[in-house]
């Protein structure tokens, strides 16, 4: 299945290239690594019949979820299966568990409107699962520098980098909680400084969780008002107060009706 890219303008459709192809190379892989250790960790406890990986890039993130029914929309009009614009899902109201977005907000022209698509088509009590990098980080401020040279239109550094306090405030106003944010990677982005074991495994990661962290996870449930039942207001009236009696009068062939009170 197909859907209409349209609304997906061309630098953004290079960004997404540009990012698929960063997360082949050797950072792109730690990176990644590190990130399928934290979903491994958070999906287990999200529960559903049907999951939504959208993602930049091509791997399988979501094994570690107990969901059955698991979908990759593909954001490539290039691939098989299912490919769809974000910004027009080919998904029912209320009809994802969880919704799984790796990346995807950081290198997309207009973030908040495909969060809105996604939240639409997100279940009451279901979850997103945003995965992003952040921008108050060792690797936000090497984006800062970076984008003064002629490399800014790389990736990933070409990517919004997204605040997560931000990111929380929009999940906020589309009537979702925060129930978790799990930050990782503290390292510069040089690859002979990172290892061979994903940060998330390390332990400054993981015991710590500073939100200074290059990577973050934030999970957010999605809440519906309660229902309130509204009790009508009888106003109390004399009895036969404001009864009225009608009669009709004959007036030039027409027939007037009047009213008398009693």
């Amino acid at each position: 299945m197909h859907n209409d890219f349209s609304a997906l303008s061309k630098s953004s459709q290079r960004a997404q290239k540009g990012i698929r192809s960063w997360f082949a190379s050797d950072l792109g892989r730690h990176v990644l690594k590190t990130e399928v250790a934290m979903l491994e960790q958070l999906l287990p406890g999200l529960f559903g019949y049907h999951l939504a990986q959208f993602s930049v890039q091509d791997s399988v993130l979501h094994d570690a979820s107990p969901i059955q029914n698991k979908i990759i929309i593909n954001l490539d009009t290039t691939k098989a299966g299912l490919v769809s614009n974000p910004t027009q899902l080919p998904f029912a109201n209320d009809s994802i568990d969880v919704a799984l977005m790796h990346h995807l907000l950081d290198f997309v022209e207009s973030p908040q409107k495909i969060l809105r698509e996604v939240a639409r088509a997100t279940l009451p009590m279901g979850h997103i699962v945003i995965v992003g990098f952040n921008p108050m980080s060792l690797w936000g401020a090497w984006r800062t520098i970076v984008r003064s040279t002629r490399y800014k239109s790389i990736a990933p550094w070409n990517g919004a980098f997204i605040r997560p306090g931000r990111l929380m405030d929009w999940l906020n106003l589309l009537d979702f909680k925060i129930d978790r944010a799990q930050y990782s990677i503290y390292r510069p982005p040089v690859s002979q400084y990172l290892g061979d074991v994903n940060d998330y495994s390390d332990g400054v990661s993981r015991t710590l969780n500073l939100p200074i962290g290059s990577v973050y996870v934030i999970v957010a449930r999605k809440h519906v008002g309660a229902v309130h039942s509204i009790k009508p207001v009888w106003r109390r009236r004399q009895a036969f107060g404001r009864l009225s009696a009608v009669r009709s009068v004959k007036h030039d062939g027409l027939t007037k009706v009047e009213h008398d009170s009693v």
